[in-house]
């Protein structure tokens, strides 16, 4: 069930980040990161929450954001 909500919230931040509203865009995908396990949604949810920060010159948590999207995604190919 957790997922599923997860999925919804990271669709519900996509319509906001089309429309311009990157506050709500990272509520949700925020939302969405307390969720979610899976990690190649975490990844995803990174890097747009991470386009988010861009987009509202928030560079800082831009780029943390894009550092642990990136490092979920490779830690799901890393050898063990």
């Amino acid at each position: 069930m957790a997922e599923v909500e997860a999925a919804q919230l990271k669709e519900e931040g996509n319509r906001h980040f089309q429309s311009q509203d990157y506050k709500a865009a990272t509520k949700s995908y925020s939302q969405a990161l307390k969720l979610t396990k899976d990690k190649s949604l975490l990844a995803t949810l990174y890097r747009n929450r991470a386009a988010c920060g861009l987009k509202m010159e928030s560079y800082v948590q831009a780029a943390s954001d894009a550092s642990r999207g990136h490092l979920v995604y490779l830690s799901g190919w890393w050898p063990r």
